[in-house]
């Protein structure tokens, strides 16, 4: 696997502004090329799912892949990323005139194509790739690979029930992405907020009632994961849809 400095991985993508046609629609590919990754996720979702060190922020510094749903559209499935350029720009394909590549403004492309943001990560592909607050004076300090217990270690049993193990990937998964509720129940609500999903007006209380079962519901639905009706019983379905869903975020399972 190849890694490539900051300065890299932006000469790399500045070298295609302007152009960079045979990036459209594969914006994945773009961004890993940018740093030498090989193929490893069809899709800029996988690859956010696939990240454990996220930032909701705008403000991404240099070098790191920011990120983004898609909301509506043929690509709504498989999201967007870009490589942040620092000074709340990006580079990103199909952004420039002929959908070439183009350096634009995160805010802008945001409102532009309608997405909802969902932050940078010092993390990609398995490896950190921003050295945050230890500073970043060279390529090997830059990137560390990631140790080996935050890597794949067996699929949960895709069950009806949840089971110890389960939840306590639940509780690993929100802890990463920075819910660190004592309650589970609390901290996924929160996050189903954050994702959109659970309204503003109903009580980050903690109880896991029917409409916070619904917002679940309708996230895991738009994955792909639950094909039912949006009922808000946490029964058996729901529960191995969260349980494929948590199997797909393998890096936090024990």
């Amino acid at each position: 696997m190849s890694i490539a400095s900051v300065e890299q991985r932006i000469g790399f993508a500045s070298g295609k502004v302007g152009a960079g046609r045979e990036f459209t629609g594969r914006c994945e590919a773009f961004v890993r090329s940018c740093f030498g990754f090989p193929a490893r996720y069809a899709s800029a979702r996988l690859a956010f799912e696939a990240t454990t060190r996220r930032h909701p922020e705008m403000a991404a510094p240099a070098g790191v892949p920011v990120f983004w749903d898609i909301l509506a559209g043929p690509n709504v499935n498989a999201d967007h990323i870009a490589l942040s350029v620092g000074g709340g720009f990006c580079i990103s394909t199909s952004a420039g005139r002929n959908r070439t590549v183009a350096k634009v403004s995160i805010d802008d492309l945001t409102r532009r194509w309608g997405m909802r943001y969902r932050g940078w990560s010092e993390d990609y592909h398995g490896v950190v790739v921003h050295a945050g607050s230890h500073g970043m004076a060279s390529a090997e300090e830059q990137v560390v690979t990631m140790s080996p217990d935050a890597r794949p270690m067996r699929d949960l049993p895709v069950a009806g029930n949840h089971t110890p193990s389960s939840l306590r990937a639940w509780r690993t998964l929100m802890a990463s992405i920075g819910f660190t509720d004592d309650d589970l129940d609390l901290a996924m609500q929160r996050w189903l907020r954050r994702r959109g999903f659970y309204a503003e007006h109903l009580l980050l209380d903690g109880d896991f009632a029917v409409e916070s079962v619904k917002a679940l519901q309708q996230f895991l639905a738009g994955k792909g994961l639950y094909p039912f009706g949006i009922d808000g019983d946490r029964g058996p379905d729901t529960v191995q849809g969260e349980i494929r869903y948590l199997n797909q975020q393998r890096r936090f399972l024990v």
